[in-house]
């Protein structure tokens, strides 16, 4: 990855990306830059012309802007995104699925088409108490698409010097007895130390890991409340429309909430 892309739009809220963009570009050394999608070619002017009031009015008048005329800014930004040598950031509204359904998302496009993570700010996002990467929280459950974010972070940690975590959460069950409980926390421990030492064996890292309790969103959420200098990152099974409201998604929730930047990745 040798190039942070903003991804942008007329909203005031899209230049909060930049924030978390500038500083993951500058630890990582890579160059930065920013990009806009309007739908029309008539539409270039106009919004380059708001974006470099906005950009200057923020001090960021000598970052390199594209805008772009595209007649989908979801395959556009996911095409961009799906480049080994790019990193692809975004602010993201973070709307609850029945929203998502009924108004659409640009974010929730761009991570359904990209080949690689893509890295999100939800509106939460703190930019003061995450000013850099030295931890990566990854969310695992046990499932096969849940690990494919690994070798993506993996390398990220090494370039980086940061620590990788793994985080798995066991939903408690009103009907299971305290055994069952008991037994659950052994095999769930069970998988994390397994994949951690198989991790650290295949990425020469240090891995460490946490079991986690309760409803998988809440519980992910609260454990990063008091994090600094964090990413989280998690796979999504990418859904969208009546599918999604229906399936849930613990991805769209997380996003909304946490204070942190989130990488997302839909295998």
């Amino acid at each position: 990855m040798e190039k942070i892309v903003v991804a942008i739009d007329d909203s005031e809220t899209s230049l909060l990306a930049l924030a978390f963009g500038q500083r993951f570009a500058t630890q990582l050394g890579a160059d930065l830059s920013a990009v806009s999608v309007v739908p029309e070619q008539g539409d270039v002017a106009a919004r380059r012309s708001t974006l470099q009031a906005r950009m200057m009015a923020s001090h960021l008048e000598e970052l390199n802007l594209d805008v772009i005329a595209h007649s989908s800014a979801k395959e556009y930004l996911g095409q961009l995104a799906s480049d080994k040598d790019i990193g692809l950031c975004m602010m993201a509204h973070g709307r609850r699925p029945v929203s998502e359904m009924l108004i659409g998302s640009v974010t929730a496009g761009v991570v359904r088409r990209a080949l690689r993570p893509v890295y999100l700010c939800g509106p939460r996002y703190n930019s003061l108490i995450h000013q850099r990467v030295e931890v990566f929280a990854v969310c695992v459950d046990g499932s096969t698409l849940s690990e494919q974010i690994l070798p993506y972070v993996a390398a990220l940690a090494k370039r980086l010097g940061a620590r990788l975590q793994l985080l798995q959460v066991m939903e408690n069950s009103a009907s299971r007895k305290p055994s069952a409980l008991g037994h659950a926390d052994v095999m769930e421990s069970s998988y994390l130390s397994a994949l951690a030492r198989r991790v650290e064996s295949e990425q020469k890292l240090e891995v460490d890991w946490e079991v986690l309790h309760g409803d998988p969103a809440d519980s992910i959420v609260s454990y990063l409340a008091d994090s600094h200098n964090t990413m989280l990152a998690m796979t999504t099974h990418g859904r969208s429309g009546l599918s999604q409201v229906v399936a849930g998604s613990v991805s769209h929730e997380v996003l909304h909430e946490a204070c942190c930047p989130v990488a997302v990745l839909r295998p």
